[in-house]
């Protein structure tokens, strides 16, 4: 019996991005599918990455 060696799976990291918030002023990390601030609602504008 031979052992084979199974292709391991590469993990997918999400991109993310730094974002301050136009209502809030909290600077958090969002990943781009995220279009609301956790802490406030507000929406969120990529204009703002820091």
């Amino acid at each position: 019996m031979s052992k084979e060696k199974t292709p391991e799976k590469k993990k997918v990291k999400a991109k993310k991005r730094t974002i301050r918030c136009r209502n809030c002023f909290m600077v958090d990390t969002y990943t781009l599918d995220e279009k609301q601030c956790r802490h406030c609602g507000a929406e969120l504008f990529p204009l703002d990455e820091v």
